[in-house]
């Protein structure tokens, strides 16, 4: 799966993604910009699975105000 919505220039800081759907893997979300993608698409060498699930937020959590998606209903 690509990454969806959010910056294309975002150096992104992905989290588990609590309600969201990717077929045959694990939802993630940007905490900077919003953008959608999968574990799949995270670079790099994955954290620990107890930190990277407790980070988790849901898809319009927009914790720092920086991102807006107008796919997600709030």
């Amino acid at each position: 799966m690509s990454v969806r919505y959010g910056k294309s220039d975002c150096e992104h800081d992905w989290v588990f993604r609590q309600d969201g759907y990717e077929e045959g893997c694990v939802p993630i979300i940007c905490l900077k910009c919003g953008a959608f993608g999968c574990l799949c698409n995270f670079p790099g060498p994955r954290p620990p699975a107890e930190e990277f699930f407790d980070r988790g937020v849901k898809s319009n959590t927009n914790s720092n105000g920086n991102w807006e998606n107008p796919y997600v209903k709030k």
